[in-house]
Formats: C-alpha cells, sequence, structure tokens
C-alpha cells in the first residue's frame, strides 16, 4: 500500500513549513496563503492552517534500513529524538523494523522507521532525498475493531502481520500502513501524549479508484487508480 499524498491540519502553518522544509529539509513542492506542500520520497504532505483545537498527529517517514545509523545520527543532529524506557531506538522482531521518534513544533509525533524487509539504497550519507515515502499514518477512533472491519470491507485494506488488538491495530503492507489507534491511548514511545481526533485526508494507490469519508471521524480516505 502506497500513500500517495497526506494532508493535515495545522495552528501555525509558518512554524510547521520551517520545520518540515529546513530542519528536515523536504523539498517545498508548492505554497499557498493558507497552505505547503513538501514532497517525502513518494508521499505529498500537505499541512493547512486550521483553528481546529486540539490537533495531533502519528505518521512515519520510511529510511534505509543500510542506512540507519547514517539516517538516525542526521536527526539526532537537527532535533531532540523522544524515549521510551531510557531509549531512543526501538526495534520491532516481528515486522523486522527499527525506528525513532521526534516531535515536529506543534508536538505531532513522527518516525523514521527502517524496514529491513525493503531494499537497501545506494551510497553512504544519508540526505533528505533518501526518505523513501511516509509510510505510516495514524487514525484515531473510538472502536478499534469496527473500523479495521470497515477498512478491510470497504477498501480491502488487509491487517498487517497479525497487528489488530482491541485498542491497536496496523493495516497495510510494508510499504505503507494505516495505524488505528483508540481515542485517549497514549502513543509511543513516551506514553505521554494521549491519541485524539485529528483531520485526515489521504490517498493510496489502488487498481480501482474508489472515496470514503470514514465516519463519523474527518477522515477522507481515497484510493488513486493506477495508470
Amino acid at each position: 500500500m502506497f500513500i500517495t499524498s497526506i494532508d493535515l491540519d495545522t495552528l501555525d502553518l509558518a512554524q510547521a513549513r520551517a520545520f518540515y522544509t529546513q530542519t528536515l529539509g523536504l523539498h517545498l513542492q508548492q505554497e499557498t496563503a493558507d497552505a505547503f506542500t513538501v514532497q517525502a520520497g513518494a508521499t505529498a504532505l500537505t499541512f493547512r492552517a486550521s483553528g481546529v483545537q486540539p490537533l495531533l498527529y502519528h505518521f512515519a517517514f520510511t529510511v534505509p534500513s543500510n542506512k540507519w545509523t547514517q539516517a538516525k545520527a542526521w536527526l539526532t543532529a537537527r532535533t531532540t529524538l523522544l524515549e521510551g524506557e531510557g531509549r531512543d531506538e526501538f526495534a520491532s522482531a516481528r515486522v523486522r523494523t527499527r525506528s525513532c521518534y521526534f516531535p515536529d513544533p506543534a508536538g505531532n509525533i513522527l518516525e523514521f522507521i527502517a524496514r529491513e524487509d525493503l531494499p537497501p539504497k545506494a551510497g553512504e550519507d544519508f540526505r533528505p532525498a533518501d526518505v523513501a515515502q511516509i509510510s505510516e499514518m495514524g487514525l484515531v477512533v473510538d472502536d478499534v475493531p469496527s473500523t479495521v472491519l470497515q477498512l478491510k470491507t470497504k477498501l480491502g485494506i488487509e491487517v498487517y502481520r497479525d497487528s489488530s488488538f482491541e485498542n491497536f491495530a496496523q493495516l497495510g503492507d510494508i510499504n505503507g500502513v494505516l495505524v488505528v489507534a483508540k481515542r485517549g491511548r497514549l502513543w509511543a514511545p513516551d506514553e505521554r501524549q494521549p491519541a485524539v481526533v485529528s483531520p485526515v485526508r489521504l490517498s493510496i494507490l489502488g487498481t480501482v479508484a474508489h472515496h470514503i469519508t470514514l465516519a463519523p471521524y474527518p477522515y477522507d480516505l481515497e484510493i488513486v487508480a493506477l495508470g
């Protein structure tokens, strides 16, 4: 599942623009008075000015597994990593990943994730252009199992590697995952921020064009047909 675009809200557009274009070095694709778009590998990431509160997002950037050490060092030089249980790096044997987490100025919980089963990328140094895509996007709901059923039924997205639980689930594949979290669940890694519902508009690649609004939440999900 490839996430081609993500459209989110922010209370401070200028602050967000500075962080994503300067701190993270993502290429600015376009901007208007009330929005801007950066390119994160294969994913276009847009932020729009909004007065909606509260806002809190979680999403993850895929970086090459063979450049993990360089990517983490590059990130550490630019921002502060979040810790959990005294660690700032996390590995999962089940999904074969390594991750580190960091906040943006709005407090959104971002992640660099290296997926060991994806092919390596040439070169030794890490650069922002090495980001492959945004491969995780959090969706906060009140009933995780029923939302999982909706996504499976309406969009044909399957649970990823047995990761479905009562208050948390991942749907998709190695290239892209929707993280469905129960409202109020504390986000990893430091478990200080409770998950809140925040508007999300996203597009993923598929074989048949389709669009759903994941009622009663402000989530617009679109499948863009290949070709």
